[in-house]
């Protein structure tokens, strides 16, 4: 395991759950730990979850919330927003929502791939001309390889979090500056998690909407389903509302000198976002309707692609559809995300056709951290599965 900000200058990321910088590659025997359960029997548990298990992850501030199949939803906070000023949290708590964001890319490629703007087996310089690919197998990679994490793109290696570009030409710039990009395998051979990938996809969406990335998405997802308090720009976010991110180390959990955010990487990671807000994400996803995406532009999205080799998760068949992670639990296709930058930790995870959904975020990054919060979101969905005399009591709100 790797210490958060001894990794590249402060530039922890965990946005899948395959390299040693995300998601740790013990979570499902963590999941198991946690719940008292075994991989044969976690899809049938009864597990409470309440404030005490929030306390449990290790940081300074949780907030998780939920929808059942008859559209109840609650929401569950425990901690502070920050400890150098403690206001708890609540479920109008902004957080950066770090990897959790990669949905929302892919959502607006295939809104764009709807209306006839992207071909998703094109190539990506179809639409930013400037990208080099600096390998003879670069012509091969296609947007949709790029969603599934197949197109054998690097990630990035800083995200300079200490040094962000806020104007609204720092991505193209940025892009037009990479010249030493090689492929780390041949494009739709394998599974490789790639930050970079969604960086891009995010200037190929800016391109064929003739708006920016930002703009795009506020417009055509967080507006249509009332997200009023989330952006990808962090200018637009009232920082009283805003958690702070912590680090922990030797000499314990403290305030991070670095905040997450670059407009650079707001493909990857930046978008802001309460827990009130993420429901209305995850509701639609948990019982999907017309409003973002045609019925097929759905199911494309959920329906697995490539195989992820996790043989501590074998069970489950761990399958990557076009920007969610997926499971088959009991049967039950789970999609999910998880996300982890510089002092947050974030889970999303959705049971579709069911209206079942939960997400949870956190103001801390520890390896912990990121198993506890999967452990927590799969708890809760595989809770809200079984028989309802079963199920968790109601939430309260410290």
């Amino acid at each position: 395991m790797i210490p958060v900000l001894a990794m590249r200058g402060a530039c922890s990321r965990r946005g899948d759950d395959r390299s040693p910088y995300r998601a740790g590659l013990n979570t499902i025997l963590a999941v198991v730990a946690v719940a008292g359960l075994s991989s044969q029997n976690i899809a049938s548990a009864q597990v409470h979850v309440g404030p005490k298990q929030l306390r449990d992850v290790g940081a300074p501030g949780v907030v998780m919330a939920w929808v059942d199949e008859t559209g109840n939803s609650s929401i569950m906070s425990a901690g502070v927003s920050s400890l150098a000023s403690p206001k708890p949290v609540d479920g109008h708590t902004i957080f950066h929502m770090a990897s959790v964001t990669k949905p929302f890319v892919a959502t607006a490629i295939m809104q764009l791939a709807e209306a006839g703007k992207i071909d998703l087996d094109a190539s990506p310089a179809r639409y930013i001309p400037y990208l080099c690919i600096d390998d003879p197998r670069g012509e091969e990679v296609t947007i949709r390889q790029m969603l599934n994490h197949s197109s054998g793109l690097p990630d990035v290696e800083d995200y300079q979090w200490g040094k962000p570009q806020t104007d609204d030409g720092a991505l193209e710039r940025w892009v037009r500056g990479l010249s030493d990009i090689h492929l780390i395998s041949a494009p739709g051979s394998a599974f490789h998690y790639s930050n970079l990938a969604y960086d891009l996809l995010a200037d190929v969406i800016a391109k064929a909407s003739g708006m920016s990335f930002e703009a795009y998405v506020r417009q055509h997802i967080l507006m249509p389903l009332g997200m009023l308090h989330s952006s990808l720009l962090l200018a637009d976010i009232d920082r009283q509302r805003l958690a702070t991110p912590h680090i922990a180390d030797a000499s314990g959990t403290r305030t991070s000198p670095v905040f997450p955010y670059n407009r650079v990487h707001a493909g990857s990671s930046t978008l802001y976002a309460d827990a009130a807000d993420m429901l209305h994400w995850a509701q639609y996803w948990a019982k999907p309707d017309a409003r973002l995406l045609s019925g097929r532009g759905i199911a494309m999205m959920l329906q697995p692609t490539i195989g992820i080799d996790r043989p501590d998760r074998k069970q489950w068949r761990p399958m990557m559809g076009l920007g969610w992670f997926l499971l088959t639990i009991e049967g039950r296709t789970i999609g999910y995300h998880m996300g982890q930058d510089v002092g947050f930790t974030t889970g999303l995870m959705v049971e579709p056709g069911t209206g079942r959904a939960v997400v949870a975020m956190s103001n801390i990054a520890t390896e912990d951290t990121s198993d506890r919060i999967f452990a927590l979101c799969l708890q809760r969905i595989t809770a809200m599965q079984a028989p309802s005399r079963a199920r968790s009591a109601p939430a309260s709100n410290h």
